[in-house]
């Protein structure tokens, strides 16, 4: 019962992930239109002033919104140089104290200070300096939600890499006997 509990968070969680990749990537298609516009506009002597703005606000919520994504398809910078002449037991139990003792303080951390960041902006309504000065809570609140995706991922990799963890042990005492 537990372990099928177990599997079923991280099936679920793996598809919250998997999703939001999917729809969150679409940002760059976007992102692409807007730099397209403000390239004809230009070429036109007809610059916004909204465009370079709101370019950095899209890429900012793409590429920190589809971090989830990425950590479920393993597409993070690992330094693997070390890892790769491990066996697969000892890589895993690596990469677990990796997520216990850096991963999930470093996010929690971001999470932390993402949501003052955002509530701070929220309750004082504050706006961006430029001409445009569109409202900025939205852009921050991104921060948080990131960090909040990762946190899922990343409980759903940790439990991942103990059931890997237990079932090289169990598959290596099998070898032994």
């Amino acid at each position: 019962m537990k372990e099928s509990f177990v599997v079923s968070l991280c099936n679920k969680i793996d598809n919250v992930s998997d999703w939001l990749g999917k729809i969150f990537s679409w940002l760059i298609v976007l992102l692409t239109l807007l730099v397209v516009f403000e390239v004809v506009t230009r070429s036109l002597n007809a610059p916004t002033t909204w465009s370079f703005e709101l370019r950095n606000y899209v890429f900012g919520a793409y590429f920190m919104l589809v971090a989830s994504y990425a950590l479920l398809y393993g597409s993070h910078v690992r330094i693997d140089i070390i890892t790769s002449r491990l066996s697969k037991k000892t890589e895993s139990i690596i990469s677990l104290l990796c997520y216990l003792f850096l991963f999930f303080p470093f996010i929690s951390v971001w999470f932390y200070f993402g949501w003052s960041y955002f509530s701070t902006s929220w309750s004082i309504s504050e706006r961006s300096w430029s001409v445009w000065g569109p409202p900025i809570w939205p852009v921050k609140l991104v921060i948080p939600l990131a960090a909040l995706f990762l946190i899922l991922q990343g409980i759903s990799e940790l439990i991942k890499t103990i059931v890997m963890i237990r079932i090289l042990s169990v598959a290596s005492k099998e070898v032994s006997r």
